[in-house]
């Protein structure tokens, strides 16, 4: 597939449309008819060229802003997540956009909320202790990488918070506002009070209980105020799913899911349980994804996932397969992170069979464990391609920061030329639907001209 990637409309809601408009094209035949009878003959014509006009507006009107582009097809996602450690300070973000941008990336997922704390000016959440003074890394970020034609994507954290063993935490932070929000598991124990040994490689911190709907509310603000106040390309979804089924028993949650069947409550069982818990999970998806449209179309809402979609599903709750179905993410990044490469190519490859359309799955590779193999790498870059992903996205940055041979091969090997990354474009449009848009294809051009433990690891 070389450095492109084929992707394009979404087919999804136009056909529903298409399936709407016989009842609109029966009513307006029926006025065409009633009017025809009565008219003279000069006047016919000009009937039938009215018929048609209303008629295309009324399938159009039907489809809503739902006609849309998902990913400009004619280059590729070539991103690298950036763990929030490398965006303490000004000479640290600087260093990730050089080294990314020299061997011709053109995305970075950049981690600005890891536990509950900001890596931005935030009234939300309290600041992250280690940033030095004055300085406000996303902001600093986003100009530099901008200015070298690399897109920023926020990768937000919805539910891990805080520090396994810890109970204390700044004045502003959730848990010191809202501990009973803390997800409980089976047996009423809040994630609150794990430690390292009674989370047995489930929980790498304390979570949120996606079923309070204080905590959706929470979310949906760490989201919106990012979008509103900064000039993302993107915003990420990390630990977007509950750890394992055996958690998630809260009282406010068993209550919620026992109003649902009202007096008939021996109809519930373990299937409505799940349904639920996942239920709960694409919520906090849905509210983000709209409003973000709402106050920003352009910018991309994204979801780092567990690969096999029916797999989180049941084991996690994370439902990606419909979000896509739904329409309510723009791309999901399988945490394809097998070393195997067999393993690699089943997992992208199953993923890319799960999701609707195209353009709709960004493969994960798990760079940190091939540190010694950079030609592992590329191979799997190389296999992304050839399973029509939309792109590749590496973890991550920080893993191979310190080897430049890494960054060499990349950038002599699958990375060789450089391309702009796709935006997003709705309503057949080329690019972004506003006023920023010749600003995004000004940056774009500028590129485009020099060239006429899984989860466990992403939340140290």
């Amino acid at each position: 597939m070389g450095g492109g990637t084929t992707t394009g409309w979404r087919p999804v809601r136009f056909l529903r449309a298409c399936r709407r408009a016989p009842g609109y094209f029966v009513a307006l035949a029926r006025w065409v008819i009633s009017r025809l009878v009565i008219m003279a003959p000069e006047h016919r014509r000009a009937c039938f060229a009215l018929a048609s006009v209303i008629l295309g507006t009324a399938v159009r009107v039907a489809a809503g802003p739902c006609m849309e582009v998902t990913w400009v097809a004619r280059h590729e996602v070539r991103g690298l997540w950036v763990v929030r450690t490398s965006m303490r300070t000004r000479s640290s973000v600087e260093r990730v956009v050089a080294l990314a941008s020299s061997s011709n990336f053109n995305a970075l997922f950049v981690q600005v909320n890891g536990r509950g704390e900001a890596y931005y000016t935030s009234a939300v959440l309290p600041k992250a202790p280690d940033v030095e003074d004055g300085f406000d890394p996303l902001a600093f970020c986003i100009e530099r990488a901008h200015a070298a034609g690399l897109q920023v994507h926020a990768w937000i954290n919805a539910f891990t918070v805080g520090k396994l063993g810890c109970r204390e935490y700044q004045p502003g932070h959730v848990l010191s506002r809202h501990p009973e929000w803390a997800l409980t598991d089976d047996k009423g124990v809040s994630t609150l009070d794990y430690s390292q040994e009674m989370a047995e490689g489930e929980l790498v911190s304390p979570m949120l209980d996606p079923a309070i709907e204080g905590v959706k509310a929470y979310v949906h603000d760490v989201f919106m105020e990012v979008v509103r106040n900064y000039d993302v390309d993107g915003v990420h979804f990390d630990y977007i799913r509950y750890p394992s089924p055996r958690f998630g028993y809260g009282a406010e949650a068993k209550a919620a899911f026992r109003d649902l069947a009202g007096p008939d409550r021996a109809a519930l069982g373990q299937g409505e349980w799940d349904a639920f818990r996942r239920d709960q999970v694409t919520e906090v998806v849905r509210r983000v994804y709209q409003d973000v449209k709402r106050v920003k179309p352009w910018v991309a809402v994204s979801c780092a996932v567990l690969p096999d979609a029916a797999d989180a599903a049941e084991r996690t709750f994370q439902d990606w397969k419909t979000w896509l179905d739904q329409d309510i993410v723009d791309f999901v990044v399988p945490m394809a992170y097998a070393p195997d490469e067999e393993i690699f190519v089943r997992r992208v490859r199953d993923a890319v069979g799960a999701a609707s359309g195209w353009g709709r799955v960004v493969a994960g590779i798990g760079a940190y464990n091939m540190l010694d193999d950079p030609a592992g790498c590329i191979e799997r870059v190389e296999a992304a391609r050839s399973m029509k992903t939309a792109g590749v996205v590496l973890f991550s940055y920080d893993a191979i920061s310190d080897r430049p041979e890494y960054w060499q091969a990349l950038a002599d090997g699958p990375f060789r030329t450089r391309v702009p990354a796709p935006v997003l474009a709705r309503n057949g449009s080329n690019g972004k639907n506003d006023g920023r848009n010749g600003q995004s294809r000004g940056r774009a051009g500028a590129v485009a001209s020099e060239e006429a433990g899984l989860e466990a690891r992403r939340g140290e």
